[in-house]
């Protein structure tokens, strides 16, 4: 038993630092490239001003098309069958597999996925812009959705350690299994 238990703890730990590893990836292109060297230079030229993002739909429109979607793109991409998974992933040797026939998953398999895999995140985001955003905020307080994403991630993380074959709640949804 204690081996079984050791086993499975490598194996969340191995899953836990492709995961860090993989946001650090898209923090640094998302955040550091795209936004700020790319995106923040010409945002004014598209009207695009501080004051513009103080309306709660600009700004969740704005993080959807140049955060969310990037980093979606990035995680359906890399774990779809055409590649051998994030840079994560590839680092602690880890693969997304198809459970019932131990293949690798198809793109459109892949990207969905990845939005129940990254919902926990985009539930969080819309809790910090909507009504207002939180930036912005006078009186800034605790958001609903806010912890209902931090819930929701509690419960994918939990979900890997006390499932049998350690299958997340959305790979056991979809059928899939991070193999290592």
């Amino acid at each position: 038993m204690s081996k079984l238990l050791n086993l499975k703890l490598k194996y969340i730990i191995k899953r836990s630092m492709a995961y860090v590893i993989d946001c650090s990836v898209v923090f640094l292109v998302v955040m550091l490239v795209i936004q700020w060297l790319v995106l923040a230079p010409v945002r004014n030229s598209f009207g695009i001003s501080e004051l513009w993002f103080h309306d709660s739909v600009n700004m969740q429109m704005y993080v959807f098309l140049t955060i969310s979607l990037p980093v979606w793109f990035y995680f359906a991409f890399l774990d779809s069958y055409k590649f051998k998974g994030t840079i994560g992933k590839r680092l602690m040797k880890l693969n997304v597999y198809n459970k019932q026939n131990s293949t690798r998953i198809s793109l459109h398999k892949s990207f969905i996925r990845t939005i129940f895999k990254l919902l926990p995140w985009e539930i969080a985001h819309i809790g910090v812009i909507f009504p207002e955003p939180l930036y912005f905020a006078q009186n800034p307080d605790i958001r609903m959705l806010s912890i209902a994403g931090l819930v929701l991630f509690t419960v994918y993380f939990i979900s890997i350690y006390l499932d049998k074959s350690s299958q997340s709640l959305y790979d056991k949804l979809l059928d899939t299994k991070v193999v290592y």
